[in-house]
Formats: C-alpha cells, sequence, structure tokens
C-alpha cells in the first residue's frame, strides 16, 4: 500500500492484484501528480471530466468528487479502480467506468489522458475524443518524460490541433493540446488482415495482442482451433514459433490466455 498526499486529501492506493509475498510497489507516479496539480484551477461548471488510461484508479479516487467517466480497454485496471475507491471509502457510483469502445460523454470540460505507449491506442481514443470535445475542452496527456516523443506529439497535432509541452517534473511531462477547426486524415478503425490459409478476414482494435498477425495460442481460442473445416492443421506452422509445445494445441483457453 502507498499513500498519495494531495494536500487536500490523503489516498491509500494499492496495486490490483496484489502478489502474495512480494513488495509491495507504488500504484500511483509523478505524472499522475502532474496532473493533478493542473485540475485543482480548472472548472468544469457540471460538464463531464474524462479520465484515460488510469491503471490503478488514482485519478478516479482523486477527482471522485467531480463524478468523472475512467476509460480504460483494460479490465484489470477497472478493477483496480474500484478497489482503490472502496479502500479509500469512496462512492464507486461517482465514477462511471467505460470500456475503450464505449460512447463518450459530449461537451466535456476536462480530458486528462495517461499516455499509452502504444500509439494505436492514443490514436483510436484522441479520434473518439475528437467526435465530443469542444474548442474550450481542456485536454492534457502526461506521461514519464522518456515515454514522449515527437510521434506522440506528432499524433495530438494531427487528431486535435496544436499541441505544447510542459517543463519536466519529477521526470514526468505533461501535454497540452488544443482543439483547433482542422479534419484528421482518414484513418480505419481496425487493423484487417486475412489469416493465411484460410477465408477468415480478421479485424483488430487499437492495442490488441499481436495486431497483424495471429499469435501462437490462437489454436486454444474456442471458434479458432488449429484443424479448421476443410482438413487443414495449422499447428505445424505454430510450431515454429517460440514456446509452442503439443500441449498447447491440446490445451483448453483460459484465464491465463487473456493479454488484458
Amino acid at each position: 500500500m502507498s499513500q498519495l498526499d494531495l494536500g487536500t486529501q490523503q489516498l491509500e492506493l494499492e496495486r490490483y492484484p496484489q502478489q502474495e509475498g512480494a513488495a509491495p510497489l507504488q500504484a500511483w507516479e509523478a505524472a499522475d501528480e502532474y496532473l493533478l496539480q493542473q485540475v485543482e484551477n480548472q472548472d468544469v461548471a457540471g460538464r463531464p471530466v474524462l479520465i484515460f488510461n488510469d491503471s490503478f484508479g488514482t485519478l478516479a479516487c482523486a477527482l471522485h468528487a467531480l463524478r468523472p467517466y475512467s476509460v480504460s480497454d483494460s479490465y484489470m485496471s477497472q478493477l483496480a479502480t474500484r478497489h482503490n475507491l472502496a479502500l479509500n471509502g469512496l462512492d464507486a457510483q461517482q465514477v462511471t467506468l467505460l470500456g475503450s469502445l464505449d460512447e463518450l460523454p459530449a461537451a466535456p470540460a476536462l480530458v486528462l489522458i495517461k499516455i499509452p505507449k502504444t500509439l494505436a491506442l492514443l490514436e483510436q481514443q484522441l479520434r473518439a475524443l475528437r467526435k465530443v470535445v469542444g474548442p474550450d475542452t481542456v485536454i492534457i496527456g502526461g506521461a514519464k518524460a522518456r515515454d514522449i516523443h515527437t510521434s506522440t506529439l506528432q499524433l495530438f497535432e494531427r487528431v486535435l490541433g496544436p499541441t505544447r509541452t510542459s517543463l519536466a517534473w519529477k521526470k514526468a511531462r505533461l501535454i497540452y493540446g488544443q482543439v483547433a477547426d482542422i479534419v484528421p486524415p482518414a484513418a480505419a478503425e481496425t487493423t484487417n488482415w486475412q489469416l493465411d490459409g484460410s477465408e477468415m478476414l480478421i479485424h483488430n482494435h487499437a492495442n490488441v495482442f499481436s495486431p497483424r498477425r495471429s499469435g501462437y495460442r490462437r489454436a486454444s481460442v474456442p471458434g479458432a482451433s488449429a484443424e479448421r473445416p476443410g482438413g487443414r492443421d495449422y499447428r505445424p506452422g505454430l510450431r515454429q514459433r517460440r514456446g509452442w509445445s503439443e500441449s498447447a494445441a491440446a490445451e483448453p483457453a483460459g484465464a491465463g490466455d487473456l493479454c488484458r
């Protein structure tokens, strides 16, 4: 358990799930603090507040009084948010948890984005935001300074508009995005590819594991078995992938097969 002192409130935060016997790791980082510093003087006037990629619910807990929407493509992150809200005696009903493909509320006053390492996920989130934000929406991204690259800033500018960065603080940096009257270049919502040796067309959303080819575990997914109608067995090709074993072909899919 780690304690985050925000001056006006103190939060007890834990990573989730906890590893029995392991030394507890901090459930928040400097980028969380830096983002929260920017919120102190923001007047949301009853309009929606959106939070993206809040791994352990730090931002959701700190801003629960604003009834935020927390958006993530990770179910574990949603469980962590519920866990830390309960740990601090906060009303979970004041935080609305949304998946990455859920519809976003219109005209948000404030958007806080923990910058993901996957540009494809960030682009999907920015394009979804583009549909609901207004010129007065305050958009702030945050991450470790080493994880903010030129390509990150270019993506903000391409989808939203003019972008600037903050000075580094505790090795964290912020991105301030401004909504401009621009039309982002068209982009497909999914990555589509044909499965080798079949007529199956795969449509993958952003941040899906192995987005442009099948992983070796595909043979254990129900409805996508290694042996397809017509008698073709895909396992010989899959065996060439590192870590493939004969037992993997017969092993049923379970919780261990989930990527997120």
